[in-house]
């Protein structure tokens, strides 16, 4: 928007101004243009009305110094052709003239003359009058243009006041509306002239109206959430309020602010409320479950670990017992590994309870690495010899004596994926590679196996699934795996698995083991 000129702005202006003058005698042009020519102004000279008329039409002067007493057309109807033209009304004249009866000077301000000087004049005076109109002529131009510039502000304000989303109001300090949207008088189904504090509900009309009261004593802005009565409904709006002053010495106007309606938004809000309640008491409801579950089943597991314990205890003695026959040794054997698949499962079942209670925990200490791998290797290499297939160890890289861990849940990772090569290879080899670098232990367990088809391969680790030859499933849970998983995240390791089917499976194992300076 514009701005209002400064003195030096007004004077570079007036030096740019044009001035037509206009008289039949050509020494009275002369004294004038000596006159004015000092001013820098751009001048036009005319010795006759037509002239003018033409010269004005198209150079559209700032001002015309017009001459009355001339032949053919006078100075007042010169002045009356001027203002008929459109292009030309609104050039202010002065007249000239050594007509200086009152009547002639009153016919000149009747046709629309800003001043009217008589002949002889004092040159001064002439300067002074020009350029005092010319002056009147720019700061009237400002004028215009600002208030040009005002209605197409005011115009583009209501435009977007109009388009608001939100309702837009000017109230004075006791709550009565001065202007309002069209969304506000939605809102609250009021208009112009009435007092938007009537509508608050009862309930919010003595903070709202404390708050108010503050804003107004400290010239401060507000926001506020309360309800209001409108249409005999009640609803939900958020308010934000702009003391309005038009300098820092007057008064507070009143304020200036927005509405929304956030009934909707209420709504949602107390119906997530209620979610979280539900999710909360369902949470609890789950924890207790799982509590209860993890109990049951840690009862159920001792009831049941007793007697397998002792079935196990008698068949590693029946085992020992040379008198008895070949099919009694085979019966007591199916009997052994019976038990120690329920011995298995139990334990499995057990972990599993404990993941999804997140009861399950580590308890890492220091323990001698290397005699912990030795004893994986020679228990693995005696059931691998007993199923008829080559077992490999490779040690890359030296292995420190002492790590800081939980060797229990190693041991459990370890024999897991072992246990499962072992289970999936018929004929082949298995092997194990170990090594250690930056505090971190990699080993992988390859086999010679049936594979997993691509697609399965990431059902894996979800409990109870076994993938492969459905016509091929070695008796098992589906839980190790996914116990392994845990763990190994637990540990803050990683593990990978790459198979093809027909081909065998490689499960590679990332775990965090720092060295332990204790020996």
């Amino acid at each position: 928007m514009r701005s209002f000129m400064s003195p030096n702005e007004i004077d570079c202006e007036l030096k740019n101004a044009k001035v037509l003058m206009v008289d039949d005698t050509p020494a009275n042009i002369d004294v004038l243009r000596k006159v004015l020519i000092r001013e820098g102004y751009q001048l036009f000279f005319a010795h006759s009305g037509e002239k003018a008329i033409k010269i004005a039409s198209r150079a559209l002067p700032d001002l015309i110094l017009l001459d009355v007493m001339m032949p053919s057309m006078d100075g007042f109807e010169t002045s009356r052709c001027l203002k008929r033209n459109k292009a030309t009304q609104d050039i202010p004249i002065i007249f000239i003239t050594a007509k200086n009866q009152p009547e002639d000077i009153i016919e000149g301000f009747k046709l629309g003359a800003v001043d009217y000087i008589n002949k002889p004049f004092r040159q001064e005076e002439v300067c002074m009058r020009v350029r005092h109109h010319l002056q009147t002529g720019v700061l009237m131009k400002q004028r215009d243009d600002l208030i040009k510039d005002l209605r197409q502000s005011e115009e583009r304000f209501r435009l977007l006041a109009h388009a608001s989303p939100v309702g837009i109001c000017q109230a004075d300090t006791k709550g009565k509306i001065v202007y309002t949207n069209q969304k506000w008088q939605n809102i609250l189904n009021l208009d112009e002239g009435n007092n938007w504090l009537q509508v608050i509900h009862a309930e919010d009309q003595e903070e709202i109206k404390r708050i108010w009261a503050l804003s107004v004593h400290n010239l401060d802005e507000c926001r506020m959430k309360f309800r209001i009565t409108s249409r005999g409904e009640t609803r939900w709006v958020q308010a934000h309020a702009i003391p309005l002053r038009y300098d820092e010495e007057s008064e507070i106007e009143g304020f200036v602010g927005t509405l929304e309606d956030i009934t909707e938004f209420k709504r949602a809000e107390e119906q997530i409320i209620q979610a979280k309640n539900i999710a909360e008491q369902a949470r609890i409801a789950a924890e207790a479950a799982n509590h209860a579950k993890s109990a049951f089943i840690a009862n159920v597991s001792h009831e049941l670990r007793t007697p397998l314990n002792g079935i196990l205890g008698f068949t590693q003695l029946f085992k020992q017992d040379k008198t008895l026959n070949l099919e009694q040794q085979e019966g007591v054997e199916i009997i052994h590994r019976c038990g120690e698949y329920l011995l298995t499962l139990i334990s499995d079942i057990l972990d599993l309870s404990k993941i999804e209670a997140g009861r399950i925990e580590l308890y890492p200490a220091s323990f001698n690495l290397e005699p912990f791998i030795s004893s994986m290797i020679d228990l693995f290499k005696m059931r691998t010899e007993q199923k008829g297939i080559a077992f490999n160890v490779q040690k890359n890289t030296p292995l420190p004596y002492v790590v800081q861990g939980d060797e229990k849940r190693l041991r459990q990772i370890i024999i897991n994926l072992l246990s499962n090569a072992i289970k999936f290879t018929k004929q082949g080899s298995i092997t194990l590679t170990v090594h250690y670098e930056e505090n971190k232990l990699h080993f992988k367990v390859s086999d010679t196996g049936m594979g997993i088809a691509a697609d399965e391969v990431e059902k894996i680790f979800d409990p109870f699934q076994q993938v492969g030859d459905p016509r091929y499933k070695p008796e098992g849970t589906g839980l190790g795996l996914s116990i392994t998983k845990t763990l190994v995240e637990m540990m803050g390791g990683e593990i990978q698995v790459e198979s093809v089917l027909g081909q065998g499976t490689t499960f590679s194992i990332m775990l965090d083991l720092p060295e332990s300076m204790n020996q």
